[in-house]
Formats: structure tokens, sequence, C-alpha cells
């Protein structure tokens, strides 16, 4: 039996008290950016970043799964996207879409998008409904709650009680998009 390899870890940084509070503000700015968008055109907000673990949110994996996920909700969405905007954000690269349609339906088909493309597991799609101060949730729509990259459990559960070290979530998340990257014929940029 070949013995298994062993990868190193990367150092990774820690949030800092400045990064907490660049965090905070951005949140406040994405609300604004969301609430002026429903404002203008009146129709659902969809926000999509990659769920990257760790402080270093703005790379190139990142860019990669946002560009490959944004690939598939053009063909999905195709004609009812009225707005496409990109922001690099402290969450990592952040798309907006605004999107004709009912907030709930478009919700599904990014559950969808989550569940079937092979790097929808490493992205978080958020709708907002022109009238609602959230966003509409997966349990509102009868979905479980989304899975950890490394166990069975609820990847907010995971998260909270840090029951993973953020370089094994980096280093499997790495490995998959390799994966994916081969198997598309693809090299990261």
């Amino acid at each position: 039996m070949e013995k298994p390899r062993t990868k190193e870890m990367p150092a990774l940084k820690r949030m800092t008290k400045e990064g907490y509070e660049e965090l905070v503000r951005y949140q406040e700015k994405k609300c604004a950016i969301i609430e002026n968008l429903h404002k203008v055109h009146m129709y659902p907000v969809l926000t999509v970043r990659a769920n990257y673990p760790g402080v270093e949110k703005n790379n190139d994996i990142t860019r990669l799964i946002n560009a490959e996920i944004s690939k598939t909700i053009g063909e999905i969405f195709k004609e009812k996207i009225l707005i496409h905007e990109v922001y690099e954000t402290p969450e990592g690269p952040t798309m907006f879409y605004v999107v004709k349609g009912d907030a709930r339906t478009l919700k599904e088909n990014s559950i969808f998008i989550e569940q079937q493309h092979d790097l929808g597991r490493f992205v978080d799609i958020d709708v907002y409904d022109t009238d609602e101060e959230y966003a509409v949730g997966r349990i509102e729509l009868s979905y479980e709650p989304r899975k950890c990259f490394l166990c069975d459990r609820a990847a907010k559960v995971c998260a909270k009680e840090k029951s993973h070290p953020v370089g094994e979530l980096v280093a499997y998340m790495e490995e998959m998009v390799s994966q994916y990257l081969e198997d598309h014929d693809l090299t990261l940029k």
C-alpha cells in the first residue's frame, strides 16, 4: 500500500482588529450596495462569493471559483440578468447581480448551482428580495444547511466551533480546485 502524501500546511494569517473593523465596514457597504440596486432596478439581488477559509480571501482560487460560477449563472439566468458588478472585498471577490424574477425561485436555482456544480460547494450564493431585510434562506425553502467541507456536520456549526484547522480546510479546497482544473483542462491564472 502506498504511503499517503503529506502536504505542508501554508502559514495562515490571523484576523486583526483592523481587519475585523474593515470587514464590519464592508458589511455596511454591502447592504448599501444591495439597497441601491433594489431602489434603482426593483428586482432581487444575487451576491456570489467563494467561501474561502481564513483571512486571505482575495486570491487566484477565489477568482477562479467566481469566474466558473459566473459562467453557470450566465447560462442559467441568461437574459434575466440586468446588472453584473464585481468588487474586491474583505470577504474576497464578490459578484452582485440584479436578476429579473421571483427571489425564491432564484434561490432554488442558486441552490441547484451550489449542489450540482463541481465548485458549487465552495461558493455562497445569496438572494436578497426587494422587500426583505435578510437573504432568502435555505431552511425557508426546506433545504438542509450547507455541509462542512471535511465532515457531515453543518458548516456553520463547524465554523463556529472551529472544529477543523483552517489549513486543513484550505488544503482540501485547493486539492478540489486542482482536480477541477485538471478535469476541465484549465489552468490557474
